[in-house]
C-alpha cells in the first residue's frame, strides 16, 4: 500500500478515508466522487503556518487556487492566514465570496484581462504577479482610472528547467510566463513599472515548473534571483522588498516517487536570501512560496463504480469505471501515474493486472495505466484513485456531457459536502432557445 498514512487507512477488507468508510461514502453521496481529507488539509496548511510563515518573519506562504478552488479551501486558508495565488477572477470571486482578506490574494496569470484587472482593483486586490509589458500599461491605465495603486512582483523566468512533464516546467527560456531574464528585458520592464505614477514595485518572482523533486533546481533559482536582486539595485538604486520563490513541491502519486521534505526546500530558499541580504546590509525581504498540489494532492481519493471488465487475450484487461478523462485529464494529458485500491476488498492480495479506463469516448480515457489489483475484481465494486485532490475538480469538464461529480470532505469518522454533484438539469443550464435577431 502505498499513502496510507494520516488519513487513509485499511480496516479488515475495507479502505477508510480520514475514519469514513469508503463504500459508506459511495452509497451516500454516489460516484464517481471526490474525497478530500480535511484532516490532511488541515494539517498541511498547519505546515505552512508554523514551518514557515511563523518561523520567518514577514513572510508569506500563498496556497495556488488552480490546483483546488471553492469556498471550502478558501475558508480553510483564511482560518490559518496564509495567503492565496489567483490566476483569474473567477479565482478571486469565490475567494471573496468565502469572506478572504484581500490583501492576502496575489493576482497571477499571463494574459490578465482589462475586466479582471478592473474587477481585482474594484474588490480591494491590488497584489499583482506581473507577466508583461502590455499588463503593465493595462495597470497603469485602469488603476489610475480607479485611483488605484498596484503593488507590482514581477515575473522573471530565471531559465531553469524542472518540473514532472514539459507542459507543466515553467522556469526555462522557452515559456509563455513571465518576462525573460536575457538581454535586459525584465530590467526594461522594472524600469518602466518604476517610471509609472500608478504602480509601485515591490519585488520579484520565479516559478520553476510542478511535481520538482530535484532540491538543487530550487537553490539554483533562488541564486540566480540574488543576482537579479543586485543587477536592479545597481540599475535602479532600489532594494527588492519581496521575493517570491513559487511554488512546485513535488507529492508522492506512487511508492516510485521520492517528493523531497518541506523544510528542507524551504530552509535552503532562505538561507540563500538571507545570507545574500545579510551580506548587502539590507533589511531582509518578504518571502513568499506558493504550495498548491503540497497541500491538496494527498487529501484527494477519487471513488468510482467498477462497470466492464474486458478480457484482451495476450494484450491486458481493462477496467472500466462509472467517470473518466472528464473527472481526471492529468493521465492524458501529462502521462500521469497514479495508485489505487479496490475499495471494498481493500484487504486481498493483489496479483491482477489491470488497466483502469474512463467511460469517455476517447481511447486516451485512461485512469491508471497499469496497476495491480485484487483477482476477485468485479463489475459493482467500488475501484479508489490515490492522490486526486490537486487538478482534478478544478480541471474536470462535461465532456461526453458527463455531470461533475461531487466533493466531500472526511473529517475524523464524519462527511459533508462541499460542492454538490451536478444534475442533468445543469447541462443544459446555459442553454438558449431564441430567435435570430436582425
Amino acid at each position: 500500500m502505498v499513502f496510507q498514512t494520516r488519513f487513509a487507512t485499511i480496516e479488515g477488507n475495507d479502505l477508510y478515508i480520514d475514519g469514513c468508510k469508503a463504500t459508506d461514502l459511495a452509497k451516500q453521496y454516489g460516484t464517481p466522487l471526490y474525497v478530500m481529507s480535511e484532516s490532511h488539509i488541515r494539517h498541511q496548511m498547519n505546515e505552512l503556518k508554523t514551518k514557515f510563515m511563523d518561523k520567518y518573519e514577514g513572510s508569506l506562504p500563498l496556497f495556488a487556487s488552480k490546483s483546488f478552488s471553492c469556498l471550502a479551501i478558501y475558508k480553510l486558508a483564511s482560518e490559518y492566514g496564509i495567503g492565496i495565488d489567483c490566476v483569474s477572477a473567477g479565482e478571486i470571486s469565490i475567494a471573496l465570496k468565502a469572506g478572504f482578506d484581500p490583501d492576502k490574494i496575489y493576482f497571477h496569470g499571463n494574459n490578465k484581462l482589462p475586466s479582471e484587472i478592473e474587477y481585482a482593483l474594484s474588490h480591494g486586490v491590488t497584489h499583482f504577479v506581473i507577466d508583461n509589458f502590455y499588463e503593465i500599461e493595462l495597470c497603469e491605465k485602469i488603476a489610475g482610472e480607479l485611483g488605484k495603486t498596484v503593488k507590482a512582483t514581477v515575473r522573471v523566468v530565471p531559465g531553469i528547467k524542472a518540473g514532472g512533464h514539459n507542459y507543466i516546467m515553467t522556469g526555462h527560456k522557452d515559456t509563455k510566463f513571465g518576462f525573460s531574464s536575457h538581454y535586459g528585458i525584465y530590467l526594461k520592464a522594472i524600469g518602466q513599472i518604476l517610471e509609472s505614477k500608478n504602480i509601485e514595485y515591490e519585488g520579484l518572482h520565479a516559478h520553476i515548473g510542478s511535481q520538482v523533486f530535484d532540491l538543487y533546481a530550487y537553490i539554483s533559482s533562488i541564486t540566480k534571483f540574488m543576482g537579479f536582486v543586485d543587477e536592479i539595485y545597481n540599475t535602479f538604486g532600489v532594494v527588492t522588498k519581496k521575493v517570491n520563490a513559487g511554488g512546485g513541491y513535488g507529492i508522492a502519486y506512487t511508492k516510485d516517487d521520492e517528493p523531497l521534505d518541506f523544510e528542507v526546500i524551504t530552509s535552503e530558499i532562505m538561507k540563500v536570501v538571507y545570507d545574500h541580504y545579510d551580506e548587502k546590509g539590507w533589511n531582509r525581504p518578504s518571502v513568499m512560496i506558493e504550495p498548491g498540489r503540497y497541500v491538496v494532492g494527498n487529501a484527494g481519493i477519487t471513488l468510482y463504480t467498477v462497470g466492464v471488465i474486458k478480457e484482451i487475450p495476450d494484450v491486458r484487461t481493462y477496467v472500466s469505471v462509472d467517470g473518466g478523462m472528464a473527472d481526471n485529464i492529468r493521465t492524458a494529458l501529462y502521462d500521469a501515474d497514479y495508485d489505487g485500491i479496490v475499495a471494498n476488498k481493500a484487504g486481498e492480495t493483489k496479483t491482477k493486472k489491470v488497466r483502469v479506463a474512463g467511460k469517455c469516448c476517447e481511447s486516451a480515457d485512461v485512469i491508471v495505466k497499469d496497476i495491480n489489483v485484487t483477482a476477485n475484481i468485479m463489475p459493482g465494486d467500488i475501484f479508489a484513485v490515490y492522490t486526486t485532490g490537486a487538478y482534478c475538480y478544478t480541471m474536470s469538464s462535461n465532456y461526453n456531457q458527463l455531470p461533475k461529480p461531487a466533493v466531500v470532505f472526511a473529517h475524523e469518522g464524519k462527511s459533508k459536502t462541499v460542492i454538490r454533484r451536478q444534475t442533468f438539469d445543469d447541462l443544459i443550464v446555459y442553454d438558449v432557445v431564441e430567435d435570430y435577431h436582425d
